[in-house]
């Protein structure tokens, strides 16, 4: 029964990140809120709500490589190195290289209680177009890992909703680079304070990478 139990909450979460991924893709509602520039990358922020839900679309050009991209957003367990959000716990739960589950702890500043996620990704690199896509899974799944968060960051919330995707593409003057996320923080926070948290983020990641890849040689 427990067996049963869990294959239709795997099944019933794979419909709803499907769900979301579909209103992502989908071109309308998406509506302009910041722009940014970050070491001379301009980055165009825009917010669309699914399912009641905030997602977040960030994007710039720059110039350095689809395939330095594409290798620093699929290597979890290094990404603490080079993010500027405090990531004490970024590992791989086994897989491929073009598909596998990981598991992150972020350290919030207190009072904001510390915030983890298991998700589910896949990679790709089709015709010079990069992607690197994830969606939230049961920590459940994982054996042991529930016990683990439990004892080791007894406060910490479980990000109920964490939809997304890197999309890198080669252009005129570099590369193309899309972050998406369709994000619910979890715990008690105001879904204002949320957005804006997500919006003032999500620059700050494309920055990130980008600089990461240019101290790599582009």
């Amino acid at each position: 029964m427990v067996t049963i139990m869990l294959l239709l909450i795997l099944s019933l979460q794979a419909a709803d990140s499907s769900a979301y991924v579909s209103g992502m893709n989908d071109s309308t509602g998406w509506v302009e809120v910041d722009r940014k520039v970050i070491d001379g990358m301009e980055i165009v922020v825009r917010h669309k709500e699914v399912l009641g839900t905030n997602c977040l679309e960030g994007a710039g050009i720059a110039a350095v490589s689809v395939n330095t991209l594409l290798k620093l957003a699929t290597d979890i367990p290094n990404q603490p190195g080079w993010s500027s959000w405090d990531v004490p716990v970024s590992e791989r739960l086994g897989g491929t290289d073009s598909r596998f589950d990981y598991f992150q702890v972020l350290d919030n500043p207190s009072p904001v209680a510390d915030r983890y996620w298991v998700l589910r990704a896949e990679r790709a690199l089709v015709d010079g177009v990069g992607t690197f896509r994830w969606h939230h899974i049961d920590p459940a799944g994982t054996p042991g890992l529930t016990e683990r968060v439990a004892s080791t960051w007894p406060d910490a919330v479980m990000t109920r909703i964490n939809v997304g995707d890197w999309t890198f593409a080669a252009v005129t003057g570099g590369t193309s680079i899309r972050y998406r996320i369709c994000t619910d923080a979890g715990g008690a926070i105001p879904r204002w304070v949320g957005e804006f948290a997500a919006r003032t983020t999500l620059p700050t990641n494309l920055g990130d990478i980008v600089r990461e890849a240019k101290k790599r040689g582009g």
